[in-house]
């Protein structure tokens, strides 16, 4: 999906590009009338002179006193032009030499305005007055060149254009901050769920603009929501441990018994089927506590959290005087879970121990992925063993007696977290050995 800022910047882009080819053209258009208007309003005067210096004699003839016209009229091409048609008689100004204007008569009152090319190729303004004088109709046409306006037009426009593109390069800059200020929000929003997501806080605040508080609101409800329906189900399956605990133990004492002790048959069938229900329950307990996902919603302290599991497990395997050692880098934490790492480290060492002989090793290194490895000096697994742990989908709690449970929950919660776990033989310590990947943004 295309970028918001990206498309309210283009469209905001194309906006300001319109508006100021838009002005640019008013400008232009409007220095130029106001030009042309003040030449004309001279034109006016000018002729206004000539009319005045006009006169007809007895013969009925227009005639005109040339020493009343003003210097520029007097010098061949000078750019100012005037002609005076009566009838069939023209008189033009010296400056027109032997060049005439083409023009159109008028009545007497009328005025009109002519863009023509003048003697020497010159744009013209030609300004064409109709006039009666003694009974005469007498047009009168003033010209101007407009080559020197054309060229003050020319350097306004060029004046114009620079800081018109200065004023949009400013306004554009503007506008990329004023869009980024506005994202902010969303910016900071993003950083909220990062650090939702790492256990840094609960929910995203709600000081927010009036835009995305509805779905700051709905985000914060359904966190709410997810959070009651994973207490509900750790609550459900805590008071279904406690509902199977009771009928189990009477089963377990029921083994007991005389009567069923004197019929192995029953006794070894009661046996098996209790301790098929322990086992499952323990499964089905842990494996619900993972409904909700896996949720980074607390950071996991490695150092501090796999030690106080290593003491643990030493305490209930001393009288195997176990060495467990450990190794990791001292400023690393992980943004998994607590309760999901506490069980997943809490399983796979629990196995470790029962099967080492004498030394089980964990190290956790960082590189482009968190490397989890715990490994022991036990038996190990089979090669036949292996290669059906290899297999997705596979019971591991059905296929290798005393791995499978610790296993089976291990590969749930690391599929939960988007980890990857293999298995095999150790090369350091001969046993089993277990790694486990998980990503990098995983890392504190």
């Amino acid at each position: 999906m295309k970028s918001l800022q990206l498309h309210l910047g283009i469209g905001l882009f194309i906006s300001l590009i319109i508006v100021f080819i838009t002005l640019w053209w008013l400008g232009s258009s409007s220095i130029r009338y106001l030009a042309e208007e003040a030449v004309a309003e001279h034109m006016e005067n000018d002729g206004a002179n000539i009319l005045s210096a006009i006169s007809i004699n007895d013969g009925n003839n227009v005639t005109m006193d040339i020493n009343r016209m003003e210097p520029v009229y007097l010098e061949p091409f000078s750019g100012d032009y005037y002609q005076v048609v009566a009838s069939e008689q023209v008189i033009h100004s010296p400056s027109l030499v032997d060049q005439n204007l083409d023009i159109q008569t008028l009545p007497a009152g009328e005025i009109s305005k002519l863009y023509v090319t003048g003697p020497k190729q010159q744009p013209l303004l030609v300004m064409v007055y109709g006039y009666s004088k003694m009974n005469r109709n007498i047009t009168i046409a003033i010209a101007q060149d407009l080559t020197p306006t054309l060229a003050r037009i020319a350097i306004f426009q060029y004046r114009y254009t620079l800081i018109s593109l200065v004023l949009l390069l400013l306004l554009i800059a503007a506008q990329v901050i004023i869009l980024r200020m506005g994202f902010y929000p969303l910016a900071r929003i993003q950083m909220q769920i990062k650090a939702l997501e790492q256990g840094e806080i609960a929910q995203l605040d709600t000081n927010v603009p009036q835009e995305v508080a509805v779905l700051v609101r709905e985000f914060n409800g359904l966190l709410t929501v997810m959070e009651q329906r994973l207490q509900r189900s750790r609550n459900s399956l805590s008071d279904l441990a406690h509902a199977l605990k009771t009928p189990l133990t009477i089963l377990q004492q029921l083994s007991r018994e005389e009567v069923l002790q004197s019929n192995p048959e029953a006794w070894d069938t009661l046996q098996a089927q209790t301790q098929n229900m322990q086992k499952t329950m323990e499964r089905v307990l842990k494996r619900g506590r993972l409904a909700g996902g896996g949720s980074a919603a607390l950071k996991f302290d490695i150092q501090g959290e796999i030690s106080a599991l290593i003491y643990a497990l030493q305490n209930i395997y001393r009288d195997k005087n176990l060495s467990i050692t450990f190794s990791a880098p001292e400023t690393v934490g992980l943004f998994i879970d607590r309760e999901d790492m506490l069980e997943l480290v809490g399983n796979l060492l629990d196995n470790a121990c029962k099967w080492a002989k004498s030394t089980v090793a964990v190290s956790l290194t960082t590189n482009q992925k968190i490397h989890l490895v715990i490994e022991d000096d036990g038996p190990g697994v089979s090669e036949d063993d292996l290669a059906r742990l290899a297999q997705r989908g596979t019971r591991l709690d059905e296929t290798v007696n005393g791995h499978g449970l610790g296993l089976s929950i291990a590969r749930v919660i690391v599929e939960q977290h988007g980890g990857q776990l293999n298995m095999g033989r150790s090369n350091k310590l001969g046993g089993f050995f277990v790694e486990i990947l998980f990503g990098k943004s995983k890392i504190e």
